[in-house]
């Protein structure tokens, strides 16, 4: 994965030059130690990744990271993403799933965002703060790594549950401070240096941790804290390339 800055630094180029990327990599970490739940591919290993160069991060066939791949293991294991005919609204939505769900012929796939150019082609825009949509409209609702960009994530959180049909079901993920308790914000940080060291990136307002179940509760969502990485042992972990200890945020609006 690139950043957007790069991306449109290098312009028409930067397909070219990433499939070159692409290709390399996939030849230098041929082998089967590893395999990538989203794209079923194998490797010796999956391709450091980050300002902080985590290994066995990166897949070089289709992207992922290690929060697709354990969520998509998710899906398939824990949700009736395969078996059930859904409509699907996904907010900011992450090219590795994009494509996966626009060949299911059982989804009715919504991809959306307030910045849809950022996003695979046929995304469209939705501003989760203000739109028209009406309620109890969607079966499914994945909204992944946003509301850490929301000031107002609360009325985020409470528009999404009045767009999940009753008993829909939605994945909910955000950055979780592991070494605090309490979510953290504080709207005097406007110096993007200091964000991006109290926040993790200088885009974000706040640093969610633990009690981040309880807003999405205060909200009204049915909330499991499922952590699916426990179910797998340290050598599998490594073999799909998970985050250990990353917990999937899976939420029901209420009947």
């Amino acid at each position: 994965m690139i950043s957007t800055k790069v991306k449109e630094s290098l312009g028409p180029l930067f397909p070219i030059l990433n499939n070159i990327r692409l290709v390399w990599l996939r030849f230098k970490l041929r082998g089967n130690k590893v395999y990538c739940a989203c794209c079923k591919s194998t490797f010796k290993e999956f391709a450091p990744f980050g300002n902080d160069r985590r290994q066995n991060a990166w897949c070089p066939k289709c992207e992922s990271l290690e929060r697709h791949r354990l969520l998509w293991m998710y899906f398939e294991k824990k949700t009736n993403i395969y078996t059930a005919n859904l409509k699907l609204l996904h907010i900011a939505p992450e090219t590795v799933f994009f494509h996966k769900f626009k060949k299911q012929k059982n989804i009715d796939y919504y991809p959306v965002d307030i910045f849809p150019h950022l996003y695979p082609k046929g995304t469209t825009y939705l501003d989760i703060l203000d739109h028209e949509i009406p309620d109890n409209s969607f079966d499914v609702i994945i909204c992944n790594h946003v509301f850490q960009y929301i000031e107002d994530d609360r009325t985020a959180m409470t528009n999404i549950l009045k767009l999940m049909k009753p008993g829909g079901w939605g994945i909910m993920q955000v950055p979780i401070n592991t070494k605090a308790t309490e979510t953290f914000e504080d709207n005097s940080i406007t110096d993007p240096l200091e964000r991006e060291r109290v926040f993790g990136l200088k885009e974000h307002v706040r640093y969610y941790s633990y009690d981040y179940a309880d807003k999405l509760r205060s909200i009204g969502f049915d909330v499991t804290v499922d952590d699916f990485t426990a179910e797998f042992t340290d050598e599998e972990i490594f073999k799909y390339g998970f985050f250990k200890g990353d917990a999937v945020y899976f939420v029901r609006k209420p009947l």
